[in-house]
């Protein structure tokens, strides 16, 4: 029987991210996951950022790869750890890579605070 309905995740964890579809038949979820990718920090200047070049096509790919296999897909949705941010221009270009929130750049800001 044909799926009646078809959902996109992609899941971005603090070490990894992945690409999966989440499917309705006959009333049952299903989820299967298409594509896995690391999300490594890269060094740079002493400081430890997100490689979010990286990261932006690995989550196209697993879209394209989830979206082939999905069938009509209703709907996308990405979950991510939301504790790191990028700063963007007037016209929505990134204005630099985002510091990974594993930086030394914060330590001992709790107790400061």
């Amino acid at each position: 029987m044909s799926k009646s309905a078809s959902y996109i995740a992609v899941d971005l964890g603090a070490e990894s991210g992945r690409a999966m579809v989440f499917a309705v038949e006959d009333g049952k979820v299903s989820v299967e996951e298409h594509h896995r990718f690391a999300s490594k920090p890269v060094l740079l200047a002493g400081h430890m950022y997100w490689d979010i070049a990286r990261i932006f096509d690995e989550v196209k790919a697993g879209v394209r790869k989830a979206a082939q296999d999905a069938g009509e897909v209703r709907s996308l949705a990405i979950d991510t750890w939301g504790v790191d941010f990028g700063l963007l221009d007037a016209r929505g270009r990134l204005l630099g890579n985002p510091v990974h929130y594993r930086d030394a750049r914060t330590e001992g800001m709790v107790d400061e605070a």
